[in-house]
Order: C-alpha cells, then structure tokens, then sequence
C-alpha cells in the first residue's frame, strides 16, 4: 500500500519537471522555419523543378518519337517522371537559396525575355521566383544564333541544379 502515494508523488515530480521545460510567456520563438516563403519554379525541356513551402520536387521529361519517321524530330508525346516529391530542404539549404536569389541578381534582372525572340526556333528554359516580397518571372529561349542566358540566370540554374543533387542522394 506504501507504493501506490509513493508513485503518485513521483509522477507528481515528473509532470512539474515537464513544465519547467516550457517557454516563458513573452519569450520570442520563430514563427516559422525559414525560407518557407520561398516559391521557385524552374522549367526546361528536360526536367521541372519546384521549391514550395520548404520542399523540392523534379521531374524528370521524356520526349518521345515516332519510330517509323525518324527523320522527324517533333515529338509525338512526353512522359513525366518524378524524381523527387516534395523532399523537405533543411534550414541551411532555404537560407543558401534565399541568399543565392539575393546575390545573383537574378531578381533585378531588366526584362523578362532572353536568347531567341518569340517565334524562332529554341529550347526554351523559364525561371519564376517569388521569395520576400519580390516577384520574378525570367525566360530564356536557348538558340546558338542568339545571346547566351543572363549571368544571374545560369548562376541561379546552377545553384538550383546543387541542390537537386544534394537532395537526390
């Protein structure tokens, strides 16, 4: 019969352990993990990646040809693959994309349309960013004929392309 106030004593102890662990009222904790108010999207002939409320996604594109018309090169369809689905990204890798979109430039860019005019032939590779307040949507049409992507652009697709591998594996 000793056992029975002897227990009730010490789980009386560990629940005021337990609230001596809480925050004083007051006290300032984050509101959020950071960069989850980055949206990034990246979208090129090949592959599609989205940076969305903290997470990653890519597929991955297909194109596929007629067999008995080899010598046409307009795809008859697309498969998509996913590669990675909404795979979190940790506090370091938000804070080096928010820094990466801060630092390459990329959100001050001039236009919004680079490479190719509408209408020539192109691969065609679209960035859009939204990320502390600021929006931007970049395209870039890809055509040996006319003027390379942006520096800010290829930086940001570079930095991007890292963390899709840092992710991946």
């Amino acid at each position: 019969m000793r056992v029975f106030p002897v227990l009730i004593a010490l789980l009386s102890f560990v629940f005021q352990l337990n609230g001596q662990g809480m925050a004083y009222p007051g006290s300032s904790l984050p509101a959020a993990k950071p960069g989850l108010d980055i949206y990034l999207r990246y979208d090129s002939p090949r592959d599609e990646v989205i940076v969305q409320n903290g997470k990653l996604t890519h597929i991955s594109k297909t194109y596929i040809y007629d067999e008995n018309r080899p010598w046409d090169a307009t795809p008859v369809d697309v498969s998509q693959r996913t590669v990675a689905n909404a795979i979190p990204l940790n506090g370091h890798q938000l804070n080096s994309l928010r820094e990466m979109i801060q630092t390459t430039g990329i959100m001050q860019l001039p236009e919004q349309e680079y490479g190719a005019p509408s209408g020539q032939r192109s691969y065609d590779y679209q960035m859009h960013i939204r990320s502390e307040g600021q929006e931007k949507a970049v395209l870039y049409r890809s055509n040996p004929s006319f003027a390379n992507a942006p520096p800010a652009f290829d930086r940001m697709k570079e930095y991007l392309w890292k963390l899709v591998t840092e992710v991946e594996y």
